[in-house]
């Protein structure tokens, strides 16, 4: 187990990946919804407090939360446990649960909207699954995707961060040590993989000039911008644009 500083409390950080290739007694068939019910139930032994986690997206929140549901009804440790999906598609009334004053445990199952763009009060332990869905441009297609990738080092200290807030904090990460040592310590600026079209024309809009010539932190790939240049002339919108310093 490894201390991290939490925001205002420590905050201990466990690794349980969900198939331990060291342990020869692992459940080879365990998939991320049971991990998750196994990290639930390992922190309702920690004591009290709610418990935030973290998970790529609707479908992953709706096979954890059918998990965890299923297994309140045969665990009584899980009895009186409150399950609180949120995410983009719930209705407001729905997302806004997460604020609403309880009395029993709770368990948010959330995305990475939770990582920097809101706090869930109350909380005192995150799951972390290691995933999110990242925004990504294919040139190839010429489509903005959103396909599901491990998080940096950054993000998932920003996760571990979330339960340091009321009292000390665990954090249980459903992947191994070496794994989190492996991934890259920032996430990757969006400027570098997103369609360009709508950063060109915004500049363009308030008189920056040549995007090429753009004081960026990260300059993006001039093939990028190129793109970002066709699909505003494809829209009739001209450009004052020239080569960037990055890439070719």
């Amino acid at each position: 187990m490894l201390e991290v500083s939490g925001r205002t409390f420590p905050v201990e950080v466990r690794y349980r990946p969900v198939v331990d290739p060291d342990d020869p007694d692992a459940d080879p068939d365990r998939d991320q919804a049971q991990a998750i019910c196994d990290a639930v139930l390992e922190l309702g032994a920690e004591g009290d407090g709610d418990v935030l986690v973290f998970l790529p997206g609707e479908r992953d929140i709706r096979e954890a939360e059918k998990a965890l549901l299923d297994l309140g009804g045969r665990d009584r440790r899980l009895a009186g446990t409150e399950i609180v999906p949120m995410y983009a598609r719930l209705s407001s009334a729905e997302q806004h649960r997460v604020f609403e004053p309880h009395s029993r445990r709770r368990v948010v199952l959330t995305t990475n909207v939770a990582e920097t763009s809101l706090t869930v009060p109350g909380i005192r332990y995150v799951v972390d699954v290691g995933t999110a869905r990242i925004s990504r441009y294919s040139r190839a297609r010429g489509v903005q995707r959103l396909p599901i990738e491990r998080i940096s080092k950054a993000s998932a200290n920003q996760r571990a961060g979330r339960c340091g807030r009321v009292a000390d904090g665990i954090c249980i990460r459903l992947y191994a040590e070496d794994d989190y040592e492996s991934r890259p310590d920032f996430t990757e600026p969006e400027v570098l993989r997103t369609n360009l079209a709508a950063v060109i024309l915004q500049m363009t809009a308030l008189g920056l000039g040549d995007i090429g010539a753009f004081p960026f932190v990260e300059p993006p790939d001039r093939r990028a911008v190129r793109d970002g240049v066709r699909c505003c002339t494809s829209l009739g919108r001209s450009t004052p644009t020239r080569p960037t310093r990055r890439g070719g």
